[in-house]
């Protein structure tokens, strides 16, 4: 890898690290979905957008068309962080169907076609770290999007434990670069050897 491209990986690492440092929710996009349930199965991966939470019903007025898709799954995965052991209660906000899991058991089941609707669900959770899964499809036409809202006493924290400052992907680039580029020197070295 020349400096030149290796100082190019690094720039748009940069970029990238800090466009999403704020982001803590992942959200896959898809073209395929079933119309019940959550939508799942999905096919045909289309993009990710990585935000600080799901409101997406909210930040459009129902008029969420993410990649400029009319019909389309949506399957939003993050961390929970509750404060202390305790009884909290769930919002979902959805037009058409969705599913919330928490650390994997079903919480909320608001599946298949419908209007814009809101559904609760109570869970008692330890405190800690706790994984959660949206699931979500539009079909249908009319009003599209979804809202998850958690409530007092816990916070969303990034899949897997936070998303690396700018300057640790700059690193990780420059040592993965070094790193090839010795190996590159080595197997040259060896096939000259060899020769």
């Amino acid at each position: 890898m020349s400096r030149k491209s290796l100082l190019a990986a690094a720039v748009a690492a940069f970029s990238i690290a800090a466009t999403s440092a704020g982001a803590t929710v992942i959200t896959n996009i898809y073209s395929g979905h079933t119309d019940i349930g959550g939508g799942t199965p999905y096919t045909g991966f289309v993009g990710s957008l990585s935000t600080p939470g799901i409101s997406f019903a909210t930040d459009t007025g129902y008029n969420w068309h993410p990649f400029g898709l009319g019909d389309f799954g949506a399957d939003s995965m993050g961390t929970l962080d509750v404060a202390a052991t305790g009884t909290y209660t769930f919002h979902l906000s959805s037009d058409d169907g969705s599913k919330v899991f928490i650390d994997g058991s079903l919480l909320i089941d608001r599946g298949g076609p419908h209007g814009p609707s809101t559904t609760d669900g109570t869970l008692a959770l330890t405190a800690g770290l706790h994984t959660y899964e949206v699931q979500f499809f539009e079909c249908c036409g009319g009003p599209s999007g979804l809202d998850f809202s958690i409530p007092l006493g816990t916070t969303i924290s990034s899949p897997g434990g936070g998303i690396p400052e700018p300057a640790s992907w700059v690193l990780l680039i420059v040592g993965f670069g070094g790193a090839g580029a010795a190996l590159r020197r080595r197997r040259a070295t060896a096939s000259f050897a060899a020769a």
